[in-house]
């Protein structure tokens, strides 16, 4: 009897290990939960991202004044000077001194080929500058200029512009995301179709990104503003379409260019 008793001692000593890993076991999914759905939802890296309640007027006025209006920065040029623009560059320069040259020994047929090629190459250079100034100009238009924000201690709708980081904004169906916000709480659907070309709305959670320029298909949630203006994911985007992408066919004809001149020189020698 007593040897059943130190057996059964000892399967206690043993089994107590375990007795005390049930709790833990038990207590470890939600606490594996919580991580999954920081993790789901986009949480700020390092956790340092503060979720907003709302501020004062006197905070925006100062924040306003630090980072700025809520637009992006526009810069007019006139189209006629992006067209002379393309004739007074080192390699244009070159070929109206060849063309100068071929005009002084009458060598029509070389100067008018030369005229030509001047000309088109400028043509193309303006087409891209300017395809690129109207796709910027395309997307500015799609803004929408008004904004529900919370501001002392009340909502109220606001011209987007004067939007600042740490502005508590209503994003609700309907409405465009008048800057890139991170949502405090709850599940909305959203359309990023105009910046990420994706076909089917998508669904934001708590900490989730929603990029400026979107809009709100479903739900209703209070977002934090994060970015401004031109630190917006739509702004940078704007800055990138804004410096020309020259097509293959302008450096083609530089390389032409180059060539006809060499070749010149080359005869001429």
């Amino acid at each position: 009897m007593s040897k059943f008793t130190k057996l059964n001692t000892d399967d206690e000593e043993v089994q107590n290990p375990l007795v005390k890993d049930i709790p833990e076991s038990t207590n470890k999914p939600p606490a594996k939960d919580i991580s999954d759905t920081n993790e789901d939802t986009e949480a700020p890296s390092g956790g340092d991202f503060i979720f907003s309640h709302g501020i004062s007027s006197q905070e925006a006025q100062g924040l306003l004044d630090i980072h700025g209006r809520n637009e992006l920065p526009e810069k007019v040029i006139p189209k006629w000077y992006i067209f002379v623009s393309q004739l007074w560059q080192p390699m244009p320069v070159m070929i109206w001194i060849a063309s100068i040259v071929e005009a002084a020994i009458q060598n029509w047929i070389d100067m008018t080929v030369l005229l030509c090629i001047q000309f088109a190459n400028a043509s193309i250079g303006y087409y891209e500058i300017t395809k690129a100034g109207d796709a910027v100009a395309a997307l500015k238009k799609s803004l929408k200029p008004e904004a529900t924000v919370k501001r002392d201690g009340k909502f109220a709708t606001i011209n987007a512009i004067y939007l600042v980081p740490g502005d508590l904004v209503l994003l609700a169906s309907g409405s465009a995301v008048p800057a890139d916000c991170r949502v405090n709480e709850g599940e909305i659907e959203v359309d990023e179709a105009a910046l990420t070309g994706e076909s089917l709305p998508v669904t934001k959670f708590q900490g989730s990104s929603c990029k400026m320029g979107s809009t709100v298909v479903r739900g209703e949630v209070e977002g934090t503003v994060e970015f401004t203006g031109a630190n917006t994911f739509f702004g940078k985007t704007a800055a990138l379409l804004g410096v020309s992408i020259i097509s293959y066919l302008y450096y083609l004809l530089n390389l032409c260019n180059y060539l006809y001149i060499i070749c010149y020189n080359i005869t001429c020698i």
